[in-house]
């Protein structure tokens, strides 16, 4: 019988999407995943949007933004998420060296992956929390994602922007961190399964059968025993570093910043997210309820013939 194919749009490729594609549990489901790795989020989401794409993985945020017509598309959007991903949040707002002080900052342009979605409102509350405010204070220029940020601040055309770099490597860019999200943003979700609600009711048998295989795959790499290849499959996504792939697989088994256990949805974190984007201006109470932007019937289905 030939596999259904589902088209997986994304960022870049976590433990748990390695996991699924390379140790078998898609097939498992009949499943071939083809992952589109993209650059920046608006285009992850109007390849979403125009169908180039099935689902994506993403943070709650860009599902949030797109849905209420506050991405970079204005019109709202029927998005729905369907599978957890990841907790809290490890980004650090990295800076040219001659920064010293938040004050420095001052009349400065920020990089960012779009400006009203993602790790951009997580940097306008921390700035928010040192006095400063967007379009007084400091502006911010879309750039991408961040090997794109890095090369703008590189190029002298940024002074700053959030990222997720190493350490090592912040420090042979001659560049230094001014923040670090975990100091202000307790909860955070992020990596999460999402899609079209119109594409998720006319397939609902196979996104069933996608969880399944995606919960399958969250057991195995959350299970201390597979530890080893789990690092091994992610040294290609770490440039073949032991010690980056160690580090992205501690991450990905913390309690604070790891995967759902079972990949189960992260209600709260998308809460803190609403919080978030009330805080940034993007949004005015009563704020929505996160349900607004789940639907977990997909995932209760997947999960009840599951063992364990």
């Amino acid at each position: 019988m030939a596999e259904d194919l589902i088209r997986l749009g994304t960022l870049n490729k976590d433990a748990v999407i390695l996991a699924a594609d390379q140790r078998g549990f898609l097939k498992a489901e009949n499943i071939r995943m083809e992952m589109n790795i993209v650059t920046d989020s608006p285009t992850l989401l109007r390849n979403l949007i125009g169908g180039r794409t099935d689902l994506i993985v993403n943070n709650a945020d860009n599902v949030i933004a797109w849905a209420e017509g506050q991405g970079a598309d204005p019109n709202p959007n029927d998005f729905v998420i369907f599978l957890g991903g990841s907790q809290g949040l490890r980004q650090k707002l990295v800076v040219l060296s001659s920064v010293n002080d938040f004050c420095d900052l001052k009349g400065k342009v920020l990089a960012v992956d779009a400006p009203t979605t993602g790790f951009a409102i997580v940097m306008i509350y921390i700035l928010k929390q040192r006095g400063l405010e967007l379009n007084r204070d400091y502006t911010f220029k879309a750039f991408g994602n961040t090997p794109k940020r890095a090369e703008a601040l590189s190029r002298g055309e940024a002074w700053g922007g959030m990222m997720n770099l190493p350490d090592d490597e912040i420090q042979a860019r001659g560049f230094k961190v001014l923040a670090r999200s975990e100091d202000y943003v307790t909860h955070y979700a992020r990596g999460l399964g999402a899609t079209r609600r119109e594409w998720a009711n006319a397939n609902e048998e196979l996104l069933v059968r996608f969880i399944r295989a995606f919960v399958r795959a969250t057991d195995w790499v959350t299970d201390g025993k597979n530890k080893e290849d789990v690092i091994e499959l992610l040294l290609p996504e770490n440039n073949n570093s032991k010690l980056r792939a160690e580090e992205a697989y501690e991450e990905s088994v913390s309690p604070r910043f790891g995967f759902t256990p079972r990949s189960r949805i992260d209600l709260e974190g998308i809460r803190a997210i609403l919080e978030l984007r009330r805080t940034a201006g993007l949004m005015k109470p009563p704020l929505p309820k996160p349900e607004k932007y789940v639907d977990d019937r997909f995932y209760k289905k997947a999960v009840a013939g599951l063992a364990g």
